[in-house]
């Protein structure tokens, strides 16, 4: 029984060591005038109460420019990127064997070499440069912009890279840039490339798991859908967005927030939209999110709203409608249908008065 015990160890060690990579790091950062220390950290991190939390790799030490070398085990391939007080290190590739720095692309992603995998990513960097030098010499070109053919240019790229690396950081990357991108557009569309991806390695990748839950909400929630109610409570009352939304007018919700200084510049636009539509069946409704209610009331009264307000919205309830950045203006139908979202600025006004126009 001993001899047994032993040999499923010995098997189980092997595993486990075959299963992990060796990485280094090394090289200079290109600026001689530096001298940091940086926090070496995942990319890819774990949710915690709805945020993303990275895991802390290593410390990297720069010493005029020159990082000292460092060695460290992880269990796959692994993105990572490096902060200090003065520079920000993006998309460090730690694979198995020594990935070495040679300066910065733009002064935060690194310009590396080392490993087959590093290679990849930097045949990948130069085959997009090329597809943003060709849609420079578009728009340079005086000639009409073809611009469903450049958005299909780039989306064929994206789609061949995460062909190629359906199950590594580079895959990861890739999908989780372009997809947020496309979201404006077509929410669909970043579902369809996310799960273009090994299903297990997106099991692995929180970033993407958060962006598929977003963009599954905003497809349910887009133009066309039916309203989703939401419950919040502050002072001890409770607030529904169904105290507005679906009961016969027209209602534009401003999910916004105290500290959102784009949120902020849009506030006085609102309110000239709603002295000027408030007597044809809109209402106007903002929706403070994701801010603290003493300070959201502060800010009601420094800006003088005069539309209702609801408060203390948090990130579970506005993840129902996929809801990553704010300002995000919504404009529902009498009925609760989303007739509009992400609008702003010209746009409301020229939605709304095709709406009321006399």
């Amino acid at each position: 029984m001993k001899k047994i015990i032993t040999t499923l160890l010995f098997v189980f060690l092997t595993v486990t060591i075959q299963g992990q990579i060796n990485y280094r790091l090394e090289g200079n950062i290109g600026r001689p005038e530096i001298t940091d220390t940086l926090i070496l950290k995942e990319e890819r991190g774990e949710i915690v109460d709805g945020f993303i939390a990275t895991g802390v790799l290593d410390t990297l030490y720069i010493v005029k420019g020159e990082i000292l070398p460092i060695e460290g085990r992880l269990s796959e391939p692994m993105m990572a990127r490096a902060k200090g007080k003065q520079i920000l290190l993006l998309h460090i590739i730690l694979d198995n064997g020594t990935t070495k720095i040679d300066g910065t692309i733009d002064g935060s992603i690194v310009r590396q070499s080392g490993t087959p995998l590093v290679d990849a990513m930097n045949q990948m960097e130069e085959e997009h440069q090329l597809l943003m030098n060709e849609f420079r010499r578009a728009f340079s070109s005086g000639e009409p912009i073809d611009t469903m053919g450049l958005i299909a240019l780039e989306d064929s790229f994206v789609v061949s890279v995460i062909s190629a690396h359906p199950s590594d950081p580079i895959g990861s990357l890739v999908a989780n840039d372009y997809a947020s991108d496309v979201s404006a557009l077509s929410p669909r569309r970043g579902l369809e490339l996310i799960n273009m991806l090994a299903p297990s390695w997106v099991e692995k990748e929180p970033r993407l798991q958060m962006l598929r839950r977003d963009l599954q909400a905003k497809v349910s929630t887009g133009e066309g859908m039916k309203f989703i109610d939401i419950v919040t409570e502050y002072n001890g009352k409770q607030q529904r967005l169904s105290d507005y939304v679906g009961r016969g007018k027209y209602v534009l919700a401003d999910f916004w927030a105290s500290w959102c200084l784009p949120c902020r510049r849009e506030i006085p636009n609102l309110i000239a939209i709603y002295n000027k539509y408030k007597d044809k069946g809109l209402v106007v409704l903002g929706i403070a999110t994701w801010d603290d209610p003493i300070k959201t009331m502060k800010a009601i009264k420094e800006e003088n709203i005069p539309y209702p307000s609801i408060i203390n919205f948090k990130k579970t309830d506005t993840d129902v409608y996929g809801i990553s950045g704010i300002p995000q203006i919504m404009l529902f139908s009498p009925d609760g249908t989303i007739l509009a979202r992400d609008l702003r600025g010209e746009v409301i006004e020229q939605k709304l008065a095709e709406i009321f126009a006399e």
